[in-house]
């Protein structure tokens, strides 16, 4: 137990040197289910090529509502003390689309009974605006801005993670850089910018089982950025006879969400997620739906571990 104190201790701090914790990036249900998606030092933890695919449709019923694909290929290598990783992220919310082509790398060294990784992630993100889609009620307004427009702007990343059979837990620091783009329209003399703020992400879970056929898992994600509320997510779920995961995940100041993961092999598995705002949003929406593909390829032709409780 006091080695995982240790290793916790370490973690906690490192997010307690954030002043305050808020959202920018996308947000997943089913981050547990591919955890590249929060954390670069996951890279290659999965001693396969592993390819996840996420779909996310959120608040259905609004006009111009998030939707957003994340696409994660990892594979580790050099004796799998070493990790790479490839990820596309596209967001599309109202006039505005986001993609990023991301490369990760992670470095792990042995501690105690698990592995502890550092990861780096080096991204290129374009974003653009495509104002015709608003619908301006002061046609004066619309002739500002009816054109599309078009920004890139890199982004670097850092994380650690460190796993055992049972226990994980990772920190990420994100868009360190906190670069900027200034825009400025003529017609009104006016400049907005584009921001990327840098997020700090906590994630961490343990693995109890029950019996042969039943594992209970709690994790967490505690996600901000500076100036900002905490966001936080508390999850529970539970593991059937080695093919089913049913889970529950209470968002803080949001509302709560269900999800089902299944393997159709040892290979293959797949997901569903659907979450429910409590707050003002519930008002005229259907919920947020998220749909997950994974696939490990054995091209190691080593025993895959599976299925993985991380």
């Amino acid at each position: 137990m006091k080695k995982y104190l240790k290793i916790l201790g370490i973690f906690s701090t490192l997010l307690w040197m954030a002043p305050a914790l808020a959202q920018q990036d996308p947000q997943y249900n089913m981050y547990m289910f591919n955890p590249l998606s929060v954390n670069p030092a996951y890279a290659g933890s999965r001693d396969a090529l592993s390819v996840a695919l996420i779909h996310r449709s959120q608040w259905v019923g609004f006009k111009g509502a998030p939707t957003t694909q994340n696409l994660a290929i990892h594979a580790p290598f050099r004796g799998k003390n070493m990790g790479v990783g490839f990820q596309v992220m596209n967001d599309n919310i109202g006039p505005k689309n986001t993609l990023a082509i991301s490369g990760d790398y992670a470095y792990k060294i042995k501690l105690f009974s698990g592995k502890l990784g550092f990861g780096i992630r080096a991204s290129l993100y374009n974003y653009k605006f495509d104002w015709s889609k608003i619908n301006y009620k002061d046609t004066r307004e619309a002739s500002y801005n009816l054109g599309r427009e078009s920004y890139f702007m890199p982004s670097f990343d850092f994380g650690m993670y460190y796993s055992d059979k049972k226990n994980y837990i990772g920190i990420e620091a994100s868009h360190l850089s906190e670069d900027r783009i200034g825009i400025t329209d003529e017609n009104i003399n006016k400049t907005n910018t584009i921001e990327q703020n840098a997020h700090l992400t906590l994630t961490a879970g343990r693995a109890f089982v029950i019996q042969k056929d039943l594992v209970f898992k709690p994790s967490i994600l505690a996600r901000g950025m500076v100036n900002s509320p905490l966001l936080l997510d508390i999850n529970a779920s539970i593991f059937f006879k080695q093919t089913l995961w049913l889970g529950l995940s209470y968002r803080k100041r949001y509302g709560m969400a269900a999800l089902i993961e299944y393997y159709l092999t040892k290979e293959l598995r797949v997901g569903y997620s659907y979450d429910y705002p409590f707050n003002t949003l519930k008002t005229g929406n259907g919920g947020s739906h998220e749909i997950f593909v994974g696939f490990d390829f054995d091209i190691f032709k080593s025993k895959l571990i599976s299925p993985r409780y991380f």
